[in-house]
């Protein structure tokens, strides 16, 4: 016996049965927004050259990326994020289209976990990408987008707006080393103030307060005292101020929350960032923000905004809900295999009449396994042909 044999990859998962079902929903439900927001559908390579993830400010660390190589000995890499591909496409095949491309994709990423991280080294994302539009109404829109996907699960939500330039001005004030400001950054992401306090007491007042800074209207007051004379920092929470009435006005106010504390990947992302969260679910399960850069990397400067759906952790709060678990078939027919045209013909009669029902044919040979089988699997009529 192999010693593998019998074995998954640590951080992979085998999805079976009714598991499969939430992902399929989840999907389908997304599809609808989609669809009825006039999107179009991207689908890159697992595979990309290792170059197209090598550049200032990618988020995504090399070691953390599954590498392998071509029949050329070109270093290629598993697709471990979606945005810069997509980025590469529209800078590179859709560059005639530049003046506003609305985008959506479901691949998967993949990405190194670590041993016994507990962390998924393939997720299955759903997502959406602006492109072109830089200004506040593409920013409303990806928003609208992005509550519309969290609402199509039919499970309680709360999306979280930051902007990344309230820390970068706040932190550009401060004599800090780029490393320390990078480990600053970390812990604020985190929430982890204890930690900060051990970086610099010099500044922790001021840092210290950045992770706390969540709520409605009155975060931006208490952010306003705790930036002082920072005209960068109070150009952004005008922005905040703005965004924030005007999806309140909108009648949104209850599902959003201002989160200052979003600082996740900061040289990646230049402006509005995005979290959303479901019940029963302990962590984002959507995360993204406008990257008005990224594109530049690949020969064509276009501002855009987007997020990525994480399905798997959307899929495994519906299974845990229930909200969408299937009924078991109505019916299962035992017919003999001379039978089969009539078994047919009864299941066309029923559809005819009962356009939703579900009928399913026995596979067994005796009608006492179809009677074992039925109950087991909670269908409480069993039809003889």
């Amino acid at each position: 016996m192999k010693k593998y044999s019998k074995n998954i990859p640590e951080g992979s998962s085998d999805i079976i049965f009714e598991n499969t079902l939430y992902i399929k929903k989840a999907l389908e439900a997304f599809s609808r927004v989609y669809e009825d927001q006039n999107f179009e559908e991207i689908i890159t390579p697992t595979t990309e050259y290792c170059d197209v993830f090598d550049f200032a400010g990618q988020p995504i660390p090399q070691e953390m990326m599954y590498k392998l190589t071509d029949s050329s000995g070109r270093l290629l890499v598993l697709r471990p994020d979606n945005t810069t591909p997509v980025a590469r496409v529209v800078a590179t095949k859709l560059s005639d289209r530049h003046e506003f491309l609305k985008i959506f994709y479901n691949q998967t990423v993949f990405r190194t976990s670590g041993a016994y991280s507990g962390k998924k080294s393939e997720t299955l994302q759903s997502g959406v990408e602006f492109i072109g539009p830089g200004g506040i109404k593409a920013d409303i829109c990806c928003i609208e987008t992005a509550i519309k996907i969290l609402k199509s699960t039919g499970l309680n939500f709360k999306l979280e707006i930051g902007h990344v330039g309230f820390y970068k001005s706040i932190i550009s004030e401060m004599e800090l080393s780029d490393e320390k400001k990078e480990t600053v950054r970390r812990y604020i992401e985190s929430k982890n103030t204890g930690e900060i306090n051990n970086i610099d007491k010099k500044y922790y007042d001021i840092i210290g307060q950045i992770p706390q800074l969540f709520g409605g209207y009155e975060v931006i007051d208490k952010a306003r005292k705790l930036s002082g004379e920072n005209q960068s920092a109070k150009e952004v929470l005008d922005y905040l101020y703005r965004l924030y009435t005007i999806l309140d006005t909108a009648g949104h106010g209850e599902h959003i929350i201002i989160d200052l504390g979003i600082v996740h990947e900061i040289d990646y992302y230049t402006g509005l960032v995005l979290g959303g969260y479901l019940e029963g679910v302990g962590e984002s399960v959507l995360a993204g923000g406008r990257y008005d850069n990224l594109i530049a990397n690949f020969g064509f400067d276009l501002p855009a905004i987007g997020f990525a759906a994480n399905v798997n952790l959307i899929a495994k709060a519906l299974e845990n809900s229930q909200k969408l678990k299937e009924s078991p078939p109505a019916e299962i027919l035992h017919f003999g295999p001379e039978n089969f045209h009539a078994a047919q013909s009864y299941i066309d009669e029923k559809k005819t009449k009962e356009p939703n029902i579900k009928i399913e044919l026995s596979c067994f040979e005796s009608l006492e396994e179809t009677i074992k089988y039925a109950k087991k699997h909670g269908i409480k009529k069993v039809v003889e042909i």
